[in-house]
């Protein structure tokens, strides 16, 4: 086991349960955690741009915490979105830089979310596009991660919309 393998498969353990978790701000923490590991994962890979991006995504996760308390917050998160170009230009390497910006892109949308519905509606497109990435760089533990964080991801954001659904009939029945 090399130590670019294992340190990937610490991030993968942390995108296996990111989207089982129950609330925004935790999904967040957990999201920084797989930022970590797979900064360092892609940076022993060679995959700059997604080694990159991932060092973004710790700042965009800690920034997008207090979003919803903090109007400064707000500010300082949007400008962390034009940085998404300027790295993609930066890092080019081809496909795999596009596949990672877009997925980072989306993660970064779905991240400015209050709602844990859309915040796992955007992360469901971009998941797919991280696949493409990991495919593309050769990187086993991300794949595992994808394929896990894909499913869990749909199941609870089922389970999420099941839940709102519940949510809203009561508010309905109880105005009735």
């Amino acid at each position: 086991m090399t130590p670019s393998f294992a340190i990937g498969m610490l991030g993968a353990a942390f995108a296996i349960l990111w989207p089982l978790c129950r609330t925004r701000t935790s999904m967040l923490l957990m999201q920084s955690g797989v930022a970590v590991f797979f900064a360092l994962h892609y940076v022993l890979e060679g995959a700059v741009t997604g080694a990159v991006m991932n060092g973004l995504g710790l700042a965009q996760g800690l920034l997008a915490i207090p979003l919803g308390d903090k109007p400064l917050f707000r500010v300082a998160y949007l400008a962390t979105l034009p940085l998404i170009a300027f790295v993609l230009v930066m890092t080019w390497a081809g496909a795999p830089s596009a596949f990672a910006a877009v997925g980072f892109a989306m993660i970064s949308l779905g991240r400015y979310q209050l709602s844990t519905v859309r915040f796992r509606m955007f992360l469901l497109i971009a998941i797919p596009c991280w696949m493409l990435h990991n495919a593309s760089v050769g990187s086993v533990p991300g794949l595992i991660a994808d394929t896990f964080a894909l499913g869990t991801s749909a199941w609870m954001l089922r389970r999420d919309l099941q839940r709102e659904r519940a949510r809203r009939q009561k508010v309905r029945l109880a105005g009735a």
